[in-house]
């Protein structure tokens, strides 16, 4: 047995939960998540940002009435191609990760408050997270020459690092070329003002999806 008070606060949510099993869609249900965090962002004085949340937020009110869907089991080629790809990636960063004497692991879901959360790729034990990709060949040589993170995935970033309280993110990019690892990695820091940001959002868009709850109990009991 596992005294968890004894843990190191990085240790607090290991329990492995497979990504797109049913128990992480049941976690995911009526919250919002780093992977779409950036539909949080922009300014209220624009209509559409607003409108841009006001959808977000009656998608996690119609999960939190009915359920998970079964459109959220779709998948696409490069998302399967990410999820074969995956566990090779986290291989080798944790190899890499171990000659600097930082252990890596995976992780759960980690729930904000009632209504946010997010599931990185891995934890590491100097408060670090860890987010892999695997693009395309094309898109990981313009990576590698330009140096750029996407904006989506910057937001889901800084998304799950407010979860689980991370100091930063490793973002690792991984490819498989005729049977050769290729990887390149761009260290992320805790952007409190997004941060901040995101909490604000957070709360502003659970009103909107707590009043479309209601509304949907008050038609269908």
């Amino acid at each position: 047995k596992v005294n968890i008070l004894s843990l190191p606060k990085w240790k607090l949510n290991l329990t492995i939960m497979l990504q797109r099993s049913d128990e992480w869609f049941e976690s995911r249900l009526g919250r919002f998540t780093a992977s779409d965090s950036d539909r949080l962002l922009g300014s209220l004085g624009n209509k559409t940002t607003i409108a841009k949340i006001e959808s977000y937020a009656i998608e996690k009110a119609s999960e939190m009435y009915f359920g998970k869907s079964d459109e959220d089991s779709f998948t696409s080629f490069h998302m399967e191609r990410g999820v074969t790809l995956e566990p090779l990636a986290f291989r080798l960063f944790k190899g890499k990760k171990e000659l600097d004497f930082i252990d890596v692991e995976n992780c759960s879901f980690f729930k904000f408050g009632k209504n946010a959360g997010a599931s990185p790729d891995g934890v590491c034990s100097n408060n670090w997270n860890l987010e892999i990709k695997a693009p395309t060949l094309k898109t990981f040589n313009a990576l590698l020459s330009n140096n750029e993170i996407d904006a989506k995935y910057y937001a889901q970033m800084q998304f799950q690092m407010l979860c689980n309280d991370a100091l930063g993110c490793y973002f690792f990019n991984y490819v498989l070329h005729n049977g050769e690892e290729y990887s390149h990695e761009i260290l992320v820091a805790r952007d409190e003002v997004m941060v901040d940001l995101f909490k604000e959002r957070i709360e502003y868009a659970s009103e909107i999806k707590n009043r479309h709850y209601a509304k949907l109990v008050e038609l269908f009991g």
